[in-house]
């Protein structure tokens, strides 16, 4: 190596041991950091304000640099530090071999259900997505932190180039209805539930249900020609006709169908307790016995459960004389909410008590199918149905909020610009393709793993699942596959999967990582990282280069410590 390369300014900065303290440094610092934000954020803030950020890459670039050029700088060397130069290089190339690693390998999940193949992984990264017929075009995204994005790239599909990009972020989707303009009217109530009193919201035309009750918010106002049926309905299909007659606590519903008559001779709203004076009138389990008679005077009869439909029959377990007559005992428990004239309106298709919140009592009844004016604040109960209403909104739209929920999927916002300055948005559910329209160009969004396709394909014999004894928790699992390779003509090879024995095949690792619920599939970790075997090389190389040093202070006594002087 020549003076003046040695002496030059930069070739002097970039070669300095101050660089490489600092270098070093930093590269602690960050390595230090990342841990305690993986542990409070999560792997992809680990990743993406550390490991995969620029600065982080810049200062590896540096230390790798600053190793070469003091390598070079330090010529010629004697054969006293050869140990050391050894070393040096060795950190030189697993430093490389992480950049190897970083850009060029790749790691995902191979699921394989019970006798089927699989020859795809799911990639650990997530991607932005554009697909259209038969085309797609991604790139890779680290996306940890609710709120507003940056991250955009150019994707070029079916000669055109697109501009995407993701304007919002949420880690754990939600929606919740808010009041704002253009919208329609919302209810938010309390009401009782699995977990005891829950927080919902309900806009016209949607429902849910509560303690068994559906609740519906109604597009309209309750109409006339409503059915009013507060102990259920029984349906009656014969010779072609199909008809309802509406139950009456009183039992004497009656009426004619083709050549039967049906009357309704007996119903109890609580069919345990049908002895008890008074009898129950809350719906629990309704049931009601119909007489059929033909025009000869011929009669049968059929016990009916409103709650189990599938369990019929005819009095004392006889023969059913008219066992081509379909019948059918429904019975629904619901509360419907109405924005007609007058406001709020509601009714039940079960009796309703209104309680005096500050008592206790019950202020007034409503009976079943009775309209009724609905206030807030008021508590309205039937068994254990409970409902409050808590605000009401005259104008209402869903919007979508980040939840403290863990279960719930990561969504993403993501903008398209295309030819012509046309544009399109959506709202992407993390593994759902959601679908735009582009100009004439229908194009899907997806934001999530991408599917990366192997050359090879696994299939899954069978899971094997080991327990402890005497209990379901799992000691060990395996899968029992065959690889399937066409092109190497290898068909059906056996293989045995399980902890600390991976599946090595053309580059790609497979570990035995989970399994699906019903223990009926598996779920490989899949890792092809091309720097593994220049890694090992730089491992072999730091252990003979520490060997010769070893071996140079053991046979010339303070050899090592020059040595160390001279390579410093």
């Amino acid at each position: 190596m020549t003076p003046g390369f040695k002496r030059q300014p930069l070739i002097r900065f970039l070669g300095s041991v101050k660089l490489m303290i600092a270098l070093a440094f930093l590269f602690a610092l960050g390595s230090a950091a990342a841990t305690f934000i993986e542990s409070a954020q999560g792997t992809p803030a680990a990743r993406a304000l550390v490991y995969n950020a620029t600065w982080f890459e810049i200062v590896i670039g540096l230390l790798v640099l600053n190793l070469i050029v003091m390598l070079l700088v330090r010529m010629p060397y004697r054969a006293s530090q050869t140990g050391f130069v050894i070393v040096h290089i060795a950190v030189i190339v697993i430093l490389l071999s992480a950049g190897i690693t970083r850009f060029f390998g790749f790691e995902g999940i191979m699921p394989i259900r019970e006798g089927q193949s699989t020859d795809f992984i799911l990639s650990s990264k997530d991607y932005i997505q554009i697909e259209s017929e038969d085309e797609s075009a991604a790139f890779p995204v680290l996306l940890y932190r609710s709120g507003e994005q940056s991250a955009s790239g150019d994707l070029a599909l079916g000669g055109e180039t697109y501009r995407v990009s993701v304007a919002e972020f949420w880690s754990h989707y939600s929606e919740e209805i808010r009041e704002a303009e253009g919208g329609v009217p919302a209810i938010s109530f309390a009401s009782t539930g699995e977990g005891g009193l829950e927080e919902n919201t309900l806009m016209v035309g949607s429902e849910l249900e509560v303690a068994g009750v559906q609740v519906r918010f109604l597009t309209g106002d309750f109409t006339e020609g409503d059915v009013d049926a507060p102990g259920g309905l029984l349906h009656i299909h014969h010779e072609g006709e199909f008809v309802k007659l509406p139950i009456e606590a009183e039992a004497k519903g009656e009426i004619a169908v083709g050549d039967l008559r049906f009357r309704i001779t007996e119903f109890h709203a609580d069919y345990a307790r049908r002895l008890e004076r008074p009898e129950p009138v809350e719906m629990k389990n309704p049931m009601i016995r119909v007489e059929i008679t033909n025009e000869d005077g011929q009669s049968g009869e059929r016990i009916l459960f409103a709650y189990f439909p599938e369990f019929s029959m005819g009095h004392g377990g006889g023969e059913d004389p008219f066992p081509d007559v379909m019948l059918s005992y429904t019975f629904e428990r619901r509360f419907e909410l109405s924005t007609g004239a007058g406001g709020l309106r509601a009714r039940a298709s079960f009796p309703i008590e209104v309680m005096d919140m500050s008592s206790s009592d019950v202020a007034k009844r409503h009976a079943a199918m009775a309209v009724f004016d609905l206030e807030t604040l008021e508590l309205y109960r039937a068994g254990d149905f409970r409902f409050v209403a808590t605000d009401v909104w005259e104008s209402a739209l869903l919007a979508p909020v980040s939840s403290d929920d863990s279960g719930l999927p990561s969504a993403a916002r993501i903008l398209v610009e295309g030819p012509g300055g046309t544009q399109a948005d959506a709202l992407v559910r993390r593994g759902v393709a959601s679908q735009v329209m582009l100009g004439d160009r229908a194009l899907a969004l997806r934001f999530g793993p991408q599917r990366i396709e192997l050359p090879y394909s696994l299939f899954l014999d069978d899971f094997i699942m080991k327990t402890y004894p005497g209990s379901m928790n799992p000691s060990g699992y395996e899968s029992l596959v065959r690889v399937q390779d066409p092109e190497r003509g290898i068909e059906d090879e056996p293989v045995r999967i399980y902890m600390n024995h991976p599946l090595n095949y053309r580059g790609y690792k497979h570990f035995q990582s989970s399994y699906d619920p019903d223990h009926r599939g598996t779920v490989l970790s899949v890792n092809h990282d091309p720097g593994k075997w220049p890694t090992y090389s730089g491992y072999i190389l730091i252990g003979i280069g520490f060997v010769l040093i070893l071996a140079k202070g053991l046979l010339w006594p303070g050899g090592g410590r020059r040595a160390a002087k001279e390579a410093a």
